[in-house]
């Protein structure tokens, strides 16, 4: 049984991007506050994936003015 899971205990690596991901995943909350005031779908998907885009904009923004 030891052979069986030797493979699946490789050392975990964790993604650069990944808190990125998290910070842009967390704009679904004022998302579903605009959805319910607002009561428009479209205008909800927009407004989260304005969210997404301005937290990947800051995030390269920084990259950049760092390598500087």
């Amino acid at each position: 049984m030891n052979k069986f899971w030797k493979p699946l205990k490789t050392e975990y690596k964790w993604n650069p991007h990944g808190i990125l991901q998290i910070i842009g995943a967390l704009g679904i909350i004022p998302t579903m506050y605009v959805a319910y005031s607002i009561a428009n779908f479209w205008l909800s998907v927009g407004s989260f994936l304005l969210w997404y885009f301005l937290v990947y904009l800051t995030y390269l923004t920084y990259c950049y003015f760092k390598k500087k």
